[in-house]
């Protein structure tokens, strides 16, 4: 009964708004980190850092995306979380993503080589990402689907 009313007060509120939801916004990747690397397998961890505009805040669970870059799926995050996404803030999402360097950039000889060399050089990458994260509050949770591109500066 708890749940539902709960439920309730969320619906009313999201739209009983003229703008009920504002999206997510971007705004860094840092302290990016190779965790494992072989010729076959690249993992890396950094974190995501966010702004929520939205006065309602909420617990994300976990993230499933897949990762393009330059059109091609790169990497895959399948990952439970314990974040806050705090209502009108800036929060941090810690991510681990793991991809095959030859998926990367193709059979161009030494894929990782040529992946950190462009990284290092342009300190941005084009991504697309496609999936959803698990979110809500208390005992209310929900998929929020998350289709986005963008130009992302990495800081080391």
């Amino acid at each position: 009964m708890r749940s539902i009313l709960a439920l309730i007060a969320l619906l009313f509120i999201t739209t009983s708004c003229e703008n009920a939801y504002e999206e997510v916004v971007f705004k860094e990747i840092k302290n990016v980190k190779i965790k494992n690397a072989t010729a076959n397998h690249l993992e890396l961890s950094g974190d995501c850092v966010l702004f929520n505009p939205n006065t309602v805040g909420l617990d994300l669970t976990q993230a499933n995306f897949d990762v393009y870059i330059d059109g091609r799926k790169t990497a895959e995050i399948h990952q439970d979380l314990d974040v806050e996404m705090p209502a009108s803030g800036y929060f941090t999402l810690p991510l681990t993503i793991k991809m095959s360097p030859k998926e990367l950039y193709g059979k161009k000889g030494n894929g990782l080589l040529n992946a950190a060399i462009q990284i290092l050089a342009n300190q941005k990458v084009s991504i697309k990402y496609n999936g959803s994260i698990r979110a809500g509050k208390g005992m209310v949770n929900f998929e929020v689907p998350v289709v986005d591109s963008l130009e992302v500066p990495i800081k080391f």
